[in-house]
Parts: structure tokens; C-alpha cells; sequence
């Protein structure tokens, strides 16, 4: 398996789901060896799995590696069209500029890989239009840490006994592609305390973020402390300006919080109607989302999320594409 240099040093979704998965296949019996080096030697190895085609030049060099000793390579693209973004919302013609550059690379790894794993048939949809690739794919959903079931409250109100009894959570990576100041304004309109948690990837956003007074953040939480805050909050909030469809919200409803999430992205696809949405392109539209948020059940998403999303499901479907694969 392969990613992103930098993916332990900036950690994100693309970290978690890679990390994850790797756990599940070794779970089942699979070996894996996790490589950043982009000439690794692959003789040993029966396929190459490469993660993100977002951060495409990594993604290329080893694509390229694994073609020249004709391995079969797979790739989970983690792939949604930035340009809206970078021109409506950014407003960053260098940034839009270089996302554009890549989009030829982009094309070739997607289009000449063996087998396409989206994480979702959205995504799948968002590839064909941009690429008119016709490579063969699986949809593989990313999923949750099924140790975090039965962790209650308690334990993260022990180690916040400050925090009001009701709130809204926020986990994520502090970045404006995540919309946390959006949340934040929202949240202060109608008297609602946020807490926000994760590593804060741009600080001067990250300012204005907390020079809300609703809002309190806890810093990078794992574990058990990720898992007991979920089960307290009662809605976790994830207005992005897109999802492809957000671990975290995906653990937020395994773990009994309503989830509250942007119309953009293959959001819907997972959560369908048992989830609350906003659309990050009309700014009146949140408010009235958390205000719904608020007196929804998280029940059926909670037990929908649980049968549909482990993360020991994701490996069984991923070990099966690998085996089909491998016998083409």
C-alpha cells in the first residue's frame, strides 16, 4: 500500500482510511506492507494499492513504479472535482491553476490502473464525468472503529466537566474546506456551544475560528476520548464544502450523535434520510439545519451506520476485489 509522503506528518482522512483498512486485511490474514518510497522493489508482492488521487504527484510515481514491474495496481481515489471550490469559495487562481495542471495525471492514473475503488458511487460518477474513464471498479465505503461501541459519556465528561450538559461537536482537521467558521457563526446564533477537536492545518483560519465565544476546542482526541465524546455530544456537525463522506461523521453515528453534514459530496448516498443536511452554497441554510439537528432521534442512522460501515466489512469487501482481480 501506498500514499501520500507526508500522510503521518498531516493527517487526515486519506491517513485514517488507509491505516484502517491495512488493520482489516491483516485481520483476515492478508500481509501488507505500507511504502512511501516511490522505486520500492515489488517483486514479492502480488498487487500494488495506492491511496488519493487528489495529491496526484506521489500517486503517479508510484503508479508508475508498479507499471514498469507490471504489477496489477489498484487505486482508492478519494477524488472530488476541487475547481468549484478553489474559483467560488477560495477565489485562489493559483491554486485553481495548478488543480487543473494535475488533471492530465490524474486522468492517466485513473484511466490505466487495473481497478478503481471509490468510496462511493457519487465519487465513481464525478470520475466518469471528468475523466470519461472506463476502468472497472468496486465501490469500497470507508467505515468505523468498531471498538468504539459500548464507550458511553462518561469518560469524556470526566475529562471536560466544563462543557454544558448539550453541545455540538466538530471533529475534523481545522481547515476552511471544512466550514468550521460557518459552524461556528451558526452555532453562536442560536446559543449553542461548539467544541471543536483535530489538528489545525491552517492557524490563521483556525484565529478565526475560535474568536467565537460559543466556541472551545479540545485539541487532536483519539481513541476512547474520541469515541465517549461522540456518545455525549448530541449533534456532530460537518458543514464541508464537500465529503466523499467524512470518517468522522461516519463514527459520530455509530456512536449515538446525530449527524448533521454538507449536500455535497456522496454524503446522501451513505446516510440517506436519516441524516441532516446543509448546503455550504446557502449560507441561511445551516441554522435551520442544527435547529432540526436538535430534535431529531439518531437512532436509525446509529443502527444503519453500525450493520452497513465496520471497518472489519470494508476489509471483507476489499479482500474481494483483490481476489477478483488477481483472478482476471
Amino acid at each position: 500500500m501506498q500514499i501520500r509522503r507526508d500522510y503521518r506528518q498531516n493527517p487526515a482522512g486519506d491517513t485514517v482510511q488507509l491505516l484502517a483498512t491495512a488493520q482489516a486485511l491483516k485481520n483476515l490474514g492478508v500481509e501488507v506492507f505500507l511504502s512511501l518510497n516511490p522505486k520500492v522493489q515489488l517483486e514479492e508482492y502480488d498487487l500494488v494499492h495506492i491511496f488519493n488521487s487528489t495529491r496526484i504527484v506521489d500517486a503517479a510515481m508510484y503508479f508508475e513504479n508498479a507499471k514498469k514491474q507490471k504489477k496489477k495496481v489498484v487505486v482508492s481515489p478519494i477524488y472530488w472535482n476541487m475547481a468549484d471550490y478553489l474559483k467560488k469559495v477560495e477565489k485562489n487562481s493559483y491554486a485553481l491553476e495548478q488543480w487543473e495542471s494535475y488533471q492530465p495525471w490524474r486522468c492517466q492514473v485513473l484511466q490505466d490502473c487495473d481497478l478503481l475503488l471509490p468510496n462511493g458511487q457519487e465519487e465513481m460518477k464525478q470520475i466518469q464525468k471528468d475523466f470519461q474513464v472506463n476502468t472497472p471498479y468496486k465501490v469500497i465505503p470507508n467505515g468505523f472503529p468498531q471498538e468504539y461501541l459500548g464507550i458511553d459519556e462518561s469518560y469524556f465528561r470526566e475529562q471536560c466537566p466544563s462543557l454544558p450538559q448539550e453541545f455540538v461537536l466538530c471533529i475534523g482537521r481545522i481547515a476552511a474546506r471544512k466550514n468550521q467558521k460557518w459552524l461556528a457563526q451558526s452555532c453562536r446564533e442560536l446559543d449553542l456551544p461548539l467544541v471543536l477537536a483535530g489538528p489545525i492545518n491552517e492557524p490563521r483560519y483556525f484565529e478565526e475560528v475560535q474568536a467565537f465565544p460559543n466556541v472551545v476546542y479540545l485539541g487532536t482526541i483519539q481513541g476512547r476520548l474520541l469515541a465517549s465524546a461522540y456518545a455525549a455530544a448530541k449533534v456532530h456537525a460537518m458543514p464541508s464544502w464537500f465529503e466523499t463522506p467524512g470518517l468522522s461523521s461516519l463514527e459520530a453515528g455509530a456512536c449515538g450523535a446525530v449527524v448533521l453534514t454538507t449536500d455535497q459530496g456522496c454524503t446522501e448516498e451513505y446516510f440517506q434520510d436519516m441524516a441532516v443536511y446543509a448546503n455550504p452554497y446557502e449560507e441561511k441554510s445551516l441554522a435551520p439545519a442544527l435547529e432540526k439537528a436538535l430534535t431529531q432521534s439518531p437512532e436509525p442512522l446509529t443502527k444503519h451506520i453500525q450493520e452497513h460501515y465496520p471497518w472489519s466489512k470494508v476489509g471483507e469487501l476489499t479482500l474481494a476485489a483483490y481476489e477478483s482481480l488477481l483472478q482476471s
